[in-house]
């Protein structure tokens, strides 16, 4: 099973295919998923904070 999260993938191989629907799995794919979807919006908020600072610092132009 190919596990793609934004642009990070992986390949995940199980022996036994009721392992992939075992709640403890489940549960490490979701936290994963949110870890990298609040990473991504922490980096969205830095990006956003240093165009803001590098537009408020550059001179007015005419």
């Amino acid at each position: 099973m190919d596990i793609r999260i934004q642009d990070v993938q992986s390949r995940v191989q199980a022996t036994d295919s009721q392992k992939l629907l075992d709640p403890r799995i489940l549960k490490e794919i979701v936290r994963a998923c949110v870890q990298a979807v609040k990473e991504d919006q922490a980096r969205e908020k830095r990006r956003a904070k240093e165009r803001e600072l590098s537009n408020s610092a550059a001179p007015e132009r005419e």
